[in-house]
């Protein structure tokens, strides 16, 4: 009897013994605490806001990465890609204006200078996990200000990774809610930190299902900074097949690179750039690994199942921060951003925003309608549209103008004609938030 109890003690030591040891290395309170110290708030207003952003103001959260230069990284939509005002706040301390230093046109992250503010604190950044992509099954501790908790820590997992919503993201059950945006995602195992809180799915049923940008793509940019070195991604219009049956596999459907740039073909399988470890199998692979490397690389692809090496030069995708827009009577014209326009019968001039209760949305201009014609002369550029603006709103006349609108119906577009006077017709750019701050 004793011979057959005694196992089973035996166990329950070990067991018992096991948890005690797995709670002994929990250092989830320290790594909590010290996240106090690094993570910021943030507050953005955007005045009128470009095709991906809203009006309004926010709050989100930003972690200190480089000390000496007082740099915070959050993400892109925490601090806007439309000219904004951006204040930070350390913890215990007051907001103060934050200057943009790079924000990503491809990935969900930017990067804004508090000045010597972490300094005079005397505080100090964490470590940041740029090598790998953390396993599945990772524990890790979301930190942020969740429907403004200020300074609030959740636990839970890596679940995976995935390339299903445009970008390479990390999968994650810890929870991340809104006023979690731009905060650290920390390695419970070692305190660095793996991930930028970005979003979640909130679909109803949805339970726990979070993404973050993985580090080993953020820091890649931050160490080009440091470098001062150009960080952009290539400017790259090619639209890729879609990998529905999860084979990771990137593959070119339409390109519209010029031959002397790069020579891809419809049906390239794209396999890995020089000088960069791994098969590439989404396109933000293909972006980390051409970072840097725009002005000579070479890209090896499948072509008829046979293994092709391209030598490449690609430009830098514009500058997030550099876009410029009209806005009059309400309405704000600025370049469409798709890959394939030159395929549609569009111009290049597209409605990003309409102000409530504007002369724009009395006269039923919406969102993502395409300026076709001004004054029955079809749309060029986006300065030329200007001048002609400029004219109308001068001789106080009103200006005809005619709108491309996606339809459902038996054709591809409606046709939308609207004539009224033009006015407070100015530029939206840069300068806007120069003078905010």
């Amino acid at each position: 009897m004793t011979f057959r109890v005694f196992p089973r003690i035996l166990a329950l030591v070990l067991l018992g013994a096991g948890i005690s040891a797995l709670a002994a290395e929990d250092d989830s309170e320290r790594y909590f605490k010290q996240a106090l110290e690094y993570t910021v708030q943030i507050k953005t207003a955007v005045p009128i806001p470009f095709e991906h952003d809203k009006k309004g103001s926010s709050r989100g959260a930003g972690f200190l990465v480089d000390l000496d230069r007082g740099w915070i990284m959050t993400n892109a939509h925490v601090v806007a890609r439309s000219p904004s005002r951006v204040e930070v706040a350390f913890n215990e301390d007051d907001f103060a204006p934050a200057r943009k230093i790079y924000v990503d046109p491809f990935l969900d992250l930017a990067v804004v200078s508090v000045g010597d503010r972490a300094k005079r604190l005397g505080l100090a950044p964490p470590n940041l996990g740029c090598d790998e992509i953390p396993a599945v099954g990772h524990p890790v501790g979301a930190f942020g200000h969740p429907w403004n908790l200020r300074f609030t820590g959740t636990r839970g997992i890596i679940s995976g990774t995935t390339a299903k919503y445009d970008t390479e993201v990390l999968q994650t059950d810890a929870p991340i809610n809104q006023g979690n945006s731009g905060g650290p995602l920390i390695s419970m195992r070692d305190g660095g930190i793996v991930g930028i809180n970005t979003a979640s799915i909130v679909e109803k049923g949805a339970q726990n299902t979070n993404f973050a940008v993985a580090m080993k793509y953020a820091c890649r940019v931050l160490e080009l900074l440091k470098e001062g070195r150009d960080p952009s991604p290539p400017h790259l219009p090619v639209v890729f097949f879609r990998d529905l049956d999860d084979r990771k596999q990137l593959r070119v459907a339409r390109t519209y690179i010029e031959d002397s740039e790069l020579k891809l073909q419809p049906g390239d399988v794209i396999q890995s750039v020089q000088g960069v470890e791994g098969r590439i199998q989404n396109e933000t692979q293909l972006v980390h690994a051409l970072r840097g490397r725009l002005d000579e690389f070479s890209l090896t692809v499948l072509r008829d199942g046979k293994p092709v090496t391209l030598q490449g030069r690609l430009t830098a995708a514009p500058t997030v921060t550099e876009q410029r827009g009209l806005f009059f009577s309400g309405i704000l014209l600025a370049e469409i951003d798709v890959k394939d326009v030159k395929s549609l019968p569009l111009s290049r001039v597209m409605v990003h925003f309409v102000e409530r209760g504007s002369v724009g949305e009395f006269n039923d201009v919406d969102k993502n309608d395409v300026l076709d014609a001004v004054d029955g002369k079809p749309v060029g550029t986006l300065h030329g549209v200007w001048e002609q603006l400029a004219a109308a709103q001068k001789e106080g006349r009103p200006l005809s103008l005619v709108f491309k609108r996606l339809t459902g119906g038996d054709a591809l577009f409606n046709y939308i004609e609207r004539s009224f006077r033009v006015t407070d017709l100015r530029w939206i750019g840069p300068e806007i938030e120069a003078k905010a701050r």
